[in-house]
Protein backbone atom coordinates (compact mmCIF):
# COMPACT_ATOMS: atom_id res chain seq x y z
CA UNK A 1 0.00 0.00 0.00
CA UNK A 2 1.32 3.22 -0.90
CA UNK A 3 1.97 5.60 1.91
CA UNK A 4 0.48 8.87 1.82
CA UNK A 5 2.58 12.21 1.37
CA UNK A 6 3.22 14.22 4.33
CA UNK A 7 1.39 16.98 3.21
CA UNK A 8 -1.97 14.71 1.90
CA UNK A 9 -4.83 13.51 3.80
CA UNK A 10 -7.17 10.72 2.10
CA UNK A 11 -10.69 11.49 3.56
CA UNK A 12 -12.43 9.15 1.75
CA UNK A 13 -10.25 6.11 3.01
CA UNK A 14 -10.18 8.05 6.92
CA UNK A 15 -13.77 8.13 6.80
CA UNK A 16 -14.29 4.43 5.95
CA UNK A 17 -11.44 3.73 8.96
CA UNK A 18 -14.12 5.39 10.57
CA UNK A 19 -16.51 3.64 10.32
CA UNK A 20 -14.96 0.56 10.72
CA UNK A 21 -13.81 1.83 14.14
CA UNK A 22 -17.30 2.98 15.26
CA UNK A 23 -18.93 0.06 14.36
CA UNK A 24 -16.21 -2.37 15.93
CA UNK A 25 -17.19 0.00 19.36
CA UNK A 26 -20.90 -0.20 18.80
CA UNK A 27 -19.71 -4.49 18.88
CA UNK A 28 -18.13 -4.32 22.35
CA UNK A 29 -21.05 -1.92 23.06
CA UNK A 30 -24.18 -4.46 22.61
CA UNK A 31 -21.55 -7.16 24.04
CA UNK A 32 -21.04 -5.54 27.10
CA UNK A 33 -25.02 -5.13 27.80
CA UNK A 34 -25.90 -8.55 27.34
CA UNK A 35 -23.27 -10.96 28.31
CA UNK A 36 -24.34 -9.85 32.07
CA UNK A 37 -27.71 -10.63 31.21
CA UNK A 38 -26.64 -13.82 29.25
CA UNK A 39 -25.04 -14.86 31.84
CA UNK A 40 -27.29 -14.40 34.53
CA UNK A 41 -29.83 -16.37 31.91
CA UNK A 42 -27.81 -19.64 31.44
CA UNK A 43 -26.49 -19.58 35.18
CA UNK A 44 -29.03 -18.74 37.20
CA UNK A 45 -27.06 -16.12 38.96
CA UNK A 46 -27.79 -13.10 40.58
CA UNK A 47 -27.89 -9.85 38.79
CA UNK A 48 -24.53 -9.16 40.90
CA UNK A 49 -23.15 -11.97 40.38
CA UNK A 50 -23.67 -11.88 36.84
CA UNK A 51 -21.82 -9.05 36.16
CA UNK A 52 -18.74 -10.37 38.38
CA UNK A 53 -18.17 -12.93 36.32
CA UNK A 54 -19.19 -10.63 33.12
CA UNK A 55 -16.10 -8.51 34.54
CA UNK A 56 -13.87 -11.40 34.72
CA UNK A 57 -14.12 -12.54 31.27
CA UNK A 58 -13.71 -9.24 29.75
CA UNK A 59 -10.04 -9.14 32.56
CA UNK A 60 -9.40 -12.66 30.71
CA UNK A 61 -9.78 -11.10 27.37
CA UNK A 62 -8.31 -7.96 27.83
CA UNK A 63 -4.90 -9.95 29.12
CA UNK A 64 -5.23 -12.91 26.15
CA UNK A 65 -5.40 -9.02 24.15
CA UNK A 66 -2.08 -7.86 25.12
CA UNK A 67 -0.14 -11.33 23.07
CA UNK A 68 -2.60 -11.08 20.09
CA UNK A 69 -2.96 -7.48 19.12
CA UNK A 70 0.97 -6.98 18.33
CA UNK A 71 1.02 -10.96 17.65
CA UNK A 72 -0.97 -10.05 14.32
CA UNK A 73 -0.27 -6.83 13.91
CA UNK A 74 2.96 -8.23 12.94
CA UNK A 75 1.42 -10.87 10.64
CA UNK A 76 -0.33 -8.15 9.35
CA UNK A 77 2.78 -6.05 8.17
CA UNK A 78 4.15 -9.20 6.04
CA UNK A 79 0.91 -9.86 4.78
CA UNK A 80 1.63 -6.17 3.41
CA UNK A 81 5.01 -6.79 1.96
CA UNK A 82 4.33 -10.28 0.37
CA UNK A 83 0.76 -8.98 -0.96
CA UNK A 84 0.52 -5.34 -0.78
CA UNK A 85 -2.86 -5.54 1.04
CA UNK A 86 -4.02 -6.08 4.54
CA UNK A 87 -7.62 -6.53 3.69
CA UNK A 88 -7.63 -10.00 3.39
CA UNK A 89 -7.20 -10.52 7.48
CA UNK A 90 -9.60 -7.61 7.83
CA UNK A 91 -11.96 -9.07 6.39
CA UNK A 92 -11.14 -12.69 7.04
CA UNK A 93 -11.28 -11.31 10.72
CA UNK A 94 -14.12 -9.41 10.81
CA UNK A 95 -16.58 -12.62 9.12
CA UNK A 96 -14.99 -14.92 11.47
CA UNK A 97 -15.74 -12.30 14.51
CA UNK A 98 -19.92 -11.72 12.93
CA UNK A 99 -20.45 -15.56 12.84
CA UNK A 100 -18.99 -15.97 16.67
CA UNK A 101 -20.91 -12.88 17.99
CA UNK A 102 -24.40 -14.08 16.41
CA UNK A 103 -23.60 -17.23 17.80
CA UNK A 104 -23.91 -15.99 21.41
CA UNK A 105 -27.46 -14.78 21.34
CA UNK A 106 -28.42 -17.97 19.36
CA UNK A 107 -26.68 -20.20 21.90
CA UNK A 108 -28.46 -18.71 24.79
CA UNK A 109 -31.79 -18.47 23.06
CA UNK A 110 -31.99 -21.96 21.60
CA UNK A 111 -29.69 -23.80 23.68
CA UNK A 112 -31.73 -22.55 27.21
CA UNK A 113 -29.87 -23.59 30.63
CA UNK A 114 -28.15 -26.39 30.92
CA UNK A 115 -25.14 -27.61 31.47
CA UNK A 116 -23.84 -27.56 27.88
CA UNK A 117 -24.26 -24.43 27.63
CA UNK A 118 -23.02 -23.50 30.81
CA UNK A 119 -19.91 -24.99 29.17
CA UNK A 120 -20.16 -23.21 25.79
CA UNK A 121 -20.62 -19.56 26.49
CA UNK A 122 -18.03 -18.60 28.44
CA UNK A 123 -15.83 -20.16 25.99
CA UNK A 124 -17.97 -18.80 23.23
CA UNK A 125 -17.13 -14.99 24.40
CA UNK A 126 -13.92 -15.88 24.98
CA UNK A 127 -13.14 -16.62 21.22
CA UNK A 128 -15.51 -13.52 20.33
CA UNK A 129 -13.15 -11.11 21.92
CA UNK A 130 -9.87 -13.07 20.62
CA UNK A 131 -11.17 -13.16 16.94
CA UNK A 132 -12.04 -9.25 17.48
CA UNK A 133 -8.18 -9.03 18.36
CA UNK A 134 -7.08 -10.17 15.48
CA UNK A 135 -7.88 -7.58 13.18
CA UNK A 136 -8.08 -4.45 15.13
CA UNK A 137 -4.33 -3.48 14.66
CA UNK A 138 -3.98 -4.36 11.27
CA UNK A 139 -7.07 -1.97 9.97
CA UNK A 140 -6.41 0.82 12.48
CA UNK A 141 -2.39 0.76 11.39
CA UNK A 142 -3.68 1.95 8.43
CA UNK A 143 -4.09 5.33 9.38
CA UNK A 144 -0.56 5.42 8.42
CA UNK A 145 -1.15 4.87 4.98
CA UNK A 146 -4.23 7.24 4.58
CA UNK A 147 -2.67 10.32 6.02
CA UNK A 148 1.15 11.88 5.87
CA UNK A 149 3.04 11.79 9.20
CA UNK A 150 2.47 15.68 10.09
CA UNK A 151 -1.44 15.14 9.40
CA UNK A 152 -1.76 11.75 11.31
CA UNK A 153 -3.36 13.38 14.43
CA UNK A 154 -5.65 15.47 11.98
CA UNK A 155 -6.77 11.92 10.55
CA UNK A 156 -6.69 10.67 13.76
CA UNK A 157 -9.24 12.97 14.98
CA UNK A 158 -12.39 11.52 12.55
CA UNK A 159 -11.43 8.38 14.20
CA UNK A 160 -11.73 10.35 17.98
CA UNK A 161 -15.22 12.00 16.46
CA UNK A 162 -16.79 8.83 15.40
CA UNK A 163 -15.51 6.53 18.07
CA UNK A 164 -16.70 9.72 20.72
CA UNK A 165 -20.17 9.51 19.08
CA UNK A 166 -20.80 5.87 19.46
CA UNK A 167 -19.31 5.54 23.11
CA UNK A 168 -21.73 7.76 23.92
CA UNK A 169 -24.65 5.19 23.54
CA UNK A 170 -23.37 3.29 26.46
CA UNK A 171 -24.07 5.68 29.57
CA UNK A 172 -27.00 7.49 27.28
CA UNK A 173 -28.57 4.53 25.64
CA UNK A 174 -27.93 0.75 27.43
CA UNK A 175 -31.82 0.56 28.29
CA UNK A 176 -32.72 1.39 24.77
CA UNK A 177 -30.17 -1.18 23.47
CA UNK A 178 -31.33 -3.62 25.59
CA UNK A 179 -35.50 -2.88 25.15
CA UNK A 180 -34.17 -3.60 21.39
CA UNK A 181 -33.52 -7.47 22.76
CA UNK A 182 -30.44 -9.53 21.72
CA UNK A 183 -31.13 -10.80 18.30
CA UNK A 184 -31.87 -7.03 16.82
CA UNK A 185 -28.88 -5.81 18.26
CA UNK A 186 -26.41 -8.39 17.60
CA UNK A 187 -28.08 -8.35 14.37
CA UNK A 188 -27.71 -4.44 13.89
CA UNK A 189 -23.77 -4.15 15.44
CA UNK A 190 -23.13 -7.43 12.79
CA UNK A 191 -24.24 -5.92 10.09
CA UNK A 192 -22.71 -2.48 11.13
CA UNK A 193 -19.34 -3.94 11.08
CA UNK A 194 -19.60 -5.90 7.99
CA UNK A 195 -20.62 -2.67 6.17
CA UNK A 196 -18.25 -0.81 7.69
CA UNK A 197 -15.33 -3.02 6.08
CA UNK A 198 -16.95 -3.58 2.66
CA UNK A 199 -16.75 0.41 2.16
CA UNK A 200 -13.02 0.53 3.75
CA UNK A 201 -12.21 -2.06 1.15
CA UNK A 202 -14.15 -0.48 -1.49
CA UNK A 203 -12.61 2.25 -0.53
CA UNK A 204 -8.61 1.28 -0.74
CA UNK A 205 -9.54 0.08 -4.41
CA UNK A 206 -8.76 4.07 -5.30
CA UNK A 207 -5.14 3.63 -3.91
CA UNK A 208 -2.23 2.08 -5.94
CA UNK A 209 -0.57 -0.80 -4.43
CA UNK A 210 3.17 -0.64 -3.74
CA UNK A 211 5.13 -3.53 -2.95
CA UNK A 212 7.95 -3.06 -0.41
CA UNK A 213 10.54 -5.76 -1.14
CA UNK A 214 13.38 -3.33 0.82
CA UNK A 215 11.31 -3.80 4.15
CA UNK A 216 11.71 -8.02 3.87
CA UNK A 217 14.39 -7.92 6.48
CA UNK A 218 13.21 -4.71 9.14
CA UNK A 219 15.34 -5.74 12.43
CA UNK A 220 12.62 -5.42 14.72
CA UNK A 221 15.09 -6.38 17.72
CA UNK A 222 16.67 -2.89 16.57
CA UNK A 223 13.47 -1.13 17.76
CA UNK A 224 12.73 -2.60 20.86
CA UNK A 225 13.23 0.68 22.88
CA UNK A 226 10.91 2.17 20.58
CA UNK A 227 8.01 -0.33 20.77
CA UNK A 228 9.03 -0.21 24.86
CA UNK A 229 7.87 3.25 24.93
CA UNK A 230 4.56 2.52 22.63
CA UNK A 231 3.54 -0.45 25.30
CA UNK A 232 4.22 1.87 28.37
CA UNK A 233 2.43 4.83 26.84
CA UNK A 234 -0.50 2.90 25.66
CA UNK A 235 -0.39 1.27 29.29
CA UNK A 236 -0.10 5.03 30.53
CA UNK A 237 -3.00 6.07 28.53
CA UNK A 238 -5.25 3.28 29.62
CA UNK A 239 -5.13 3.05 33.31
CA UNK A 240 -5.13 7.24 33.18
CA UNK A 241 -8.31 7.16 30.81
CA UNK A 242 -9.75 4.10 32.95
CA UNK A 243 -9.60 6.24 36.31
CA UNK A 244 -10.07 9.48 34.75
CA UNK A 245 -13.69 8.06 32.76
CA UNK A 246 -14.67 5.21 34.60
CA UNK A 247 -13.61 7.07 38.64
CA UNK A 248 -13.26 10.37 38.72
CA UNK A 249 -15.94 12.02 36.45
CA UNK A 250 -18.58 9.57 37.35
CA UNK A 251 -17.83 10.30 41.18
CA UNK A 252 -17.64 14.04 40.77
CA UNK A 253 -20.80 13.79 38.74
CA UNK A 254 -22.26 12.17 41.56
CA UNK A 255 -21.61 14.52 44.14
CA UNK A 256 -21.99 17.85 42.72
CA UNK A 257 -23.10 18.06 39.18
CA UNK A 258 -26.08 16.01 39.83
CA UNK A 259 -27.87 18.13 41.96
CA UNK A 260 -26.98 20.93 40.67
CA UNK A 261 -27.99 20.01 36.98
CA UNK A 262 -30.81 17.72 37.77
CA UNK A 263 -29.48 15.27 35.09
CA UNK A 264 -28.75 11.84 35.76
CA UNK A 265 -24.98 10.44 36.44
CA UNK A 266 -25.24 8.05 33.09
CA UNK A 267 -26.64 11.75 30.89
CA UNK A 268 -23.84 13.51 32.33
CA UNK A 269 -21.47 10.95 30.70
CA UNK A 270 -22.49 10.86 27.76
CA UNK A 271 -22.74 14.46 27.20
CA UNK A 272 -19.16 14.53 28.43
CA UNK A 273 -18.63 11.52 25.43
CA UNK A 274 -20.31 13.93 23.10
CA UNK A 275 -18.32 17.00 23.79
CA UNK A 276 -14.98 14.86 23.55
CA UNK A 277 -16.22 13.55 20.47
CA UNK A 278 -16.98 17.26 18.89
CA UNK A 279 -13.42 18.92 20.30
CA UNK A 280 -11.26 16.40 18.07
CA UNK A 281 -11.17 18.06 14.86
CA UNK A 282 -10.54 21.55 16.57
CA UNK A 283 -7.34 19.66 18.23
CA UNK A 284 -6.70 17.50 14.90
CA UNK A 285 -6.33 21.50 13.48
CA UNK A 286 -4.39 22.31 16.32
CA UNK A 287 -2.32 19.45 16.11
CA UNK A 288 -1.90 19.91 12.24
CA UNK A 289 0.44 23.24 13.16
CA UNK A 290 2.25 22.07 16.03
CA UNK A 291 4.07 18.86 16.63
CA UNK A 292 1.98 15.72 17.81
CA UNK A 293 3.86 15.37 20.55
CA UNK A 294 4.27 18.22 21.83
CA UNK A 295 0.50 18.45 22.09
CA UNK A 296 -0.09 15.22 23.80
CA UNK A 297 2.48 16.11 26.31
CA UNK A 298 0.95 19.28 26.82
CA UNK A 299 -2.77 17.83 27.19
CA UNK A 300 -1.45 15.06 29.74
CA UNK A 301 0.16 17.94 31.96
CA UNK A 302 -3.52 19.37 31.45
CA UNK A 303 -5.24 16.10 32.34
CA UNK A 304 -2.55 16.06 35.53
CA UNK A 305 -3.59 19.61 36.60
CA UNK A 306 -7.17 19.40 35.87
CA UNK A 307 -7.43 16.21 37.67
CA UNK A 308 -5.54 17.75 40.82
CA UNK A 309 -7.99 20.52 40.71
CA UNK A 310 -10.83 18.43 40.95
CA UNK A 311 -9.61 17.64 44.48
CA UNK A 312 -9.58 20.70 45.78
CA UNK A 313 -13.77 20.70 46.63
CA UNK A 314 -14.81 23.19 44.12
CA UNK A 315 -18.22 24.30 43.62
CA UNK A 316 -20.08 23.09 40.70
CA UNK A 317 -20.27 25.87 38.87
CA UNK A 318 -16.32 25.82 39.19
CA UNK A 319 -15.80 22.31 37.98
CA UNK A 320 -18.02 22.89 34.64
CA UNK A 321 -15.01 25.09 32.95
CA UNK A 322 -12.17 22.33 34.34
CA UNK A 323 -14.23 19.16 33.18
CA UNK A 324 -14.72 20.95 29.88
CA UNK A 325 -10.55 21.63 29.91
CA UNK A 326 -10.10 17.49 30.67
CA UNK A 327 -12.27 16.37 27.68
CA UNK A 328 -10.28 18.87 25.62
CA UNK A 329 -6.91 17.94 26.90
CA UNK A 330 -8.37 14.04 26.75
CA UNK A 331 -9.48 14.63 23.40
CA UNK A 332 -6.10 15.70 21.81
CA UNK A 333 -4.44 12.67 23.62
CA UNK A 334 -6.81 10.26 21.94
CA UNK A 335 -6.29 11.62 18.40
CA UNK A 336 -2.77 11.57 18.63
CA UNK A 337 -1.98 8.46 20.61
CA UNK A 338 -2.12 6.19 17.18
CA UNK A 339 -0.19 8.84 15.38
CA UNK A 340 2.34 8.67 17.73
CA UNK A 341 2.77 4.86 17.40
CA UNK A 342 3.37 4.84 13.62
CA UNK A 343 5.77 7.37 14.17
CA UNK A 344 7.82 5.31 16.41
CA UNK A 345 9.20 2.99 13.88
CA UNK A 346 9.71 2.32 10.35
CA UNK A 347 5.88 1.98 7.98
CA UNK A 348 6.95 -1.84 7.73
CA UNK A 349 6.27 -2.28 11.50
CA UNK A 350 3.05 -0.28 11.24
CA UNK A 351 1.42 -3.42 12.23
CA UNK A 352 3.24 -4.05 15.24
CA UNK A 353 3.36 -0.91 16.57
CA UNK A 354 -0.26 -0.11 16.74
CA UNK A 355 -0.65 -3.81 18.36
CA UNK A 356 1.63 -2.75 20.75
CA UNK A 357 0.61 0.53 21.47
CA UNK A 358 -3.04 -1.77 22.40
CA UNK A 359 -1.01 -4.68 24.15
CA UNK A 360 -0.09 -1.96 26.55
CA UNK A 361 -3.78 -0.32 26.78
CA UNK A 362 -5.66 -4.01 27.37
CA UNK A 363 -2.63 -4.79 29.63
CA UNK A 364 -3.40 -2.04 31.90
CA UNK A 365 -7.36 -2.84 31.95
CA UNK A 366 -6.43 -6.35 32.54
CA UNK A 367 -4.08 -5.64 35.55
CA UNK A 368 -6.47 -3.08 36.63
CA UNK A 369 -9.63 -4.74 36.75
CA UNK A 370 -7.59 -8.02 38.25
CA UNK A 371 -5.91 -6.08 41.20
CA UNK A 372 -8.61 -3.42 42.04
CA UNK A 373 -11.51 -6.10 42.97
CA UNK A 374 -8.54 -7.51 45.57
CA UNK A 375 -7.88 -4.81 47.29
CA UNK A 376 -10.10 -2.27 49.60
CA UNK A 377 -12.10 0.48 47.87
CA UNK A 378 -9.92 3.76 46.71
CA UNK A 379 -10.85 6.80 47.80
CA UNK A 380 -11.35 9.57 44.85
CA UNK A 381 -8.06 11.47 45.96
CA UNK A 382 -6.32 7.98 45.53
CA UNK A 383 -8.28 7.84 42.65
CA UNK A 384 -7.03 11.13 41.47
CA UNK A 385 -3.38 10.22 42.53
CA UNK A 386 -3.28 7.51 40.59
CA UNK A 387 -4.65 9.25 37.06
CA UNK A 388 -2.51 11.97 37.34
CA UNK A 389 0.79 10.18 38.08
CA UNK A 390 -0.30 7.48 35.28
CA UNK A 391 -0.80 10.88 32.76
CA UNK A 392 2.56 12.57 34.22
CA UNK A 393 4.13 9.21 33.49
CA UNK A 394 3.09 8.74 29.92
CA UNK A 395 4.21 12.26 28.71
CA UNK A 396 7.16 11.66 29.98
CA UNK A 397 7.37 8.66 28.26
CA UNK A 398 6.40 10.58 25.09
CA UNK A 399 9.06 12.80 25.82
CA UNK A 400 11.84 10.43 25.57
CA UNK A 401 10.06 9.14 23.24
CA UNK A 402 10.89 12.15 20.63
CA UNK A 403 14.45 11.17 21.38
CA UNK A 404 14.48 7.99 19.91
CA UNK A 405 12.80 8.54 16.85
CA UNK A 406 15.65 10.33 15.66
CA UNK A 407 16.74 6.23 15.32
CA UNK A 408 13.73 5.55 12.92
CA UNK A 409 14.78 4.95 9.45
CA UNK A 410 12.54 4.38 6.53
Amino acid sequence: MAIATSNQVRWLQVWSLAAVQGSISLTWIAYGAYLPKFIEQVFSYPPNQAQQFASLLLIIESAIAVIIEPLFGALSDRWQRWYSSRMPMVIAGAIAATVVFMGLPAIVIFGGANEVVRLILPWLAVLWALIMSTFRSPVICLLGSFAGATKLALAGSVLTLVGGLVGSLRPLASQFILGLGAPLTFTIASISLLAGVASLRLAMTYIPKQLNPDQENLPILGFWRNLAIVIMVGAGIGLGSRLLMGDVMPRTFTASLVSFTGLTREALLGIALILQAGMAIAMGQLAKQFANTHIMIVALGGLAVGIWLLSLGLSAIALIPILIFLIACLSAVNNGMVAFALTMVPKGLGGLTVGTFFAGLSGAIAIFGYLVPKSSVLSIDQVIFGAAIAFLATGGAIAIGEKLVGNVSD
